[in-house]
């Protein structure tokens, strides 16, 4: 079976994998974009030639941070210049959110024409409203470790999960794993249906 991983910052060797990729090119499936805590450091003409590369299959990771990062004014103007460059070259998006859950929801009616993804989606008290939403949720270890969220994992509709390794060492086959037992989902189902999410929304 093979192993699926939304979000690393480990270049995958064994699984397929969105590298999160610091603006350059590799051989690996990447993706590509000013985090929120660079915003004021970095500027999204800066990713353009690796957002345009035929490897890079996602915008991100991007968004708003009220607790890290410059102001909210400067986080905004650059996460909205990255929506619409997501949405000019049709590519998903992964996303961090951090305490801007309303702003968040506020720009999906006008600004979501492509998939979007919550990366190390931790915040159970969110979940019931963006189960209203068709973002999908991406789950990695500090997920499946948080005591909050155990009753939520088994909730998720498992045609809006991903699963990451974020910046952790963990293998992803550790981290389908730990889903499954958490959760009671027989683990060949939780591979099939992240295969098919996966390919899905970033393509082979």
């Amino acid at each position: 079976m093979k192993s699926y991983n939304a979000h690393t910052h480990k270049i995958p060797d064994n699984h397929i994998g969105i590298f999160h990729s610091d603006g350059k090119y590799t051989a690996s499936l990447f993706s590509v974009g000013v985090h929120p805590w660079d915003t004021e450091m970095k500027s999204v003409k800066e990713i353009i030639p690796a957002i345009n590369h035929p490897n890079c299959r996602a915008v991100g990771e991007i968004g708003l941070d009220r607790l890290k990062g410059p102001s909210m004014e400067i986080q905004r103007a650059v996460l909205l210049d990255q929506l619409k460059l997501s949405n000019e070259l049709k590519k998903p998006v992964i996303f961090h959110i951090v305490r801007a859950w309303d702003e968040f929801y506020s720009y999906i009616k006008p600004h979501q024409n492509t998939p979007w993804i919550i990366h190390g989606f931790n915040s159970p008290k969110q979940y019931s409203q963006i189960l209203q939403t068709n973002v999908m949720l991406s789950l990695g270890p500090s997920s499946l470790k948080n005591p909050h969220m155990q009753s939520i994992l088994k909730q998720i509709p498992l045609n809006r999960l991903l699963l990451e390794t974020d910046d952790t060492l963990i293998d992803i086959v550790q981290v389908y794993h730990d889903f499954s037992i958490a959760t009671g989902h027989p683990i060949g189902v939780v591979y099939s249906q992240i295969e098919q999410n996966f390919l899905a929304i970033f393509g082979t």
